[in-house]
């Protein structure tokens, strides 16, 4: 078992002196009962009770008094309810709407009881059946694969990540510490996030056995498909999950996806499950310049893995492949927007974000800018690239088009830092603005960053 910054939030949740219910919401396998089970050694009581297991669902078999569930909690795990003594967990809580909706109760008659649900199918479950939470009486905690500083530090990383969090605007790491974590991040990215897969790694230090993981977690999450989906659906979950690695960092054709056999309604609706299970995100294209941001209709969008090892491994792309491809200053590939994206997604630890990024559709031109995020009011246009030379012109594009003067390139170089840059566009209109310069391995820290600037 291995630290994570979510055991902070929920450390944070536990000291409230008014809290809510906390629904953990995830995909599976990325450590939320572990986690919960941690937080539990700190209770005098910690009852888990797993809602797929027929004895405890029946607890919850119909809406009924607070105190008669207390007391059928109590005599199914053999253990006292105490408020602020005892940690009570509802693990795969989707399996029964009537536990969702006592949880209100549970907010307004016990205060003071500490209550967590988690469920790696809330959202597929949600979809399918139409109930919801009970509005203002939970609040929620997201959880993602590993980030790549959780990786570092749970790698034993912890010189290296302090020197992270100190690193200023307008200074670099030293060449040789640069250069290792080059290598760490050519190791994240195959190892990945799921923490199976990292604690395989930190065991034995192999990608084979990292590999053997990767392949198990794959069988596991396709056996699974069978729970939310029926008959032929099944089949378009496969083949969209199967599909996905070799789409990233293009817009995605449903029709083009599916072949001729599969209506492209079908494949959408395969994605949006996927979604929903938090194991596929869309990215989507929007023509917006303010806030809010919206969808362009009808807009092929792009699509990034639940994890950048499970799709380095769906990819077949080994560690050196990807070290050579890092320190290439002209490599611009998927597999990097996909770091990216799932580094900004883990940033939010209490809302799951819609990924957007930008598109220009003119006649004779087009422009696609990486990504676009929401920030302070703002929005902030983002570029992935891996040197430090590579043409922004889509960010220029941009930002002509708005009232914002400031644009963030991620990029593997050793300098985090702030220039000042005037360009003259094709049109011939001259452009003012600020380029922050974040390495790859300070995305966790981008909006500390750029708040700071």
């Amino acid at each position: 078992m291995f630290v994570r910054k979510s055991d902070q939030e929920l450390q944070k949740w536990k000291n409230k002196e008014i809290r809510k219910p906390l629904i953990f919401r995830g995909a599976r396998q990325t450590g939320k009962t572990t986690l919960v089970r941690n937080l539990g050694r700190q209770f005098e009581n910690f009852i888990e009770l797993n809602l797929e297991k027929d004895a405890n669902r029946k607890i919850f078999s119909e809406v009924q008094d607070i105190k008669e569930v207390v007391k059928s909690i109590e005599g199914v795990s053999n253990k006292r309810v105490i408020p602020k003594k005892t940690l009570l967990f509802l693990d795969e809580i989707q399996n029964s709407e009537v536990a969702i909706k006592l949880l209100r109760y549970f907010y307004e008659e016990l205060p003071n009881l500490h209550v967590i649900g988690a469920g790696s199918l809330l959202e597929v479950r949600m979809r399918s059946e139409g109930w919801s939470f009970p509005v203002g009486r939970v609040e929620f905690l997201y959880l993602y694969p590993l980030t790549f500083d959780e990786f570092l530090l749970v790698n034993g990383e912890e010189i290296l990540l302090q020197s992270l969090m100190e690193l200023k605007i307008g200074s670099s790491l030293p060449r040789p510490v640069h250069d290792k974590l080059v290598g760490l991040l050519s190791d994240y990215m195959v190892v990945g996030g799921m923490p199976e897969a990292v604690n395989e790694y930190i065991k034995n230090g192999s990608f084979i056995t990292v590999k053997q993981c990767h392949e198990i977690l794959v069988s596991s999450f396709k056996e699974d498909f069978a729970k939310y989906s029926k008959g032929a659906e099944t089949e378009h979950l496969k083949l969209v999950w199967d599909r996905v690695p070799f789409e990233i960092g293009k817009r995605i054709t449903y029709s083009k996806l599916a072949g001729s056999e599969v209506r492209s309604k079908e494949i959408s609706r395969a994605f949006d499950i996927l979604h929903e299970a938090m194991l596929v995100e869309r990215i989507f294209p929007t023509t917006q310049t303010q806030p809010p941001l919206v969808r362009k209709p009808k807009a092929a969008p792009k699509a990034i893995f639940l994890d950048v090892g499970l799709c380095t491994e769906s990819l077949h792309i080994a560690q050196k492949q990807i070290h050579a491809q890092l320190i290439d200053p002209f490599y611009q590939g998927g597999l990097l927007e996909t770091f990216v994206g799932q580094e900004l997604l883990a940033c939010d630890f209490y809302n799951r974000n819609t990924l957007f990024f930008w598109i220009r559709e003119e006649k004779g031109s087009s422009s696609e800018l990486d990504f676009l995020v929401p920030f302070e009011n703002e929005l902030i246009p983002i570029e992935v690239k891996s040197g430090s030379h590579g043409s922004l012109k889509s960010l220029h594009q941009f930002l002509s088009r708005s009232s914002y003067t400031i644009g963030v390139r991620f990029y593997n170089q050793a300098a985090l830092k702030v220039e000042s840059h005037l360009v003259t566009l094709p049109t011939g209109t001259k452009l003012q603005y600020r380029l922050l310069s974040i390495p790859f391995y300070l995305i966790f820290r981008w909006r500390e960053i750029l708040k700071n600037i």
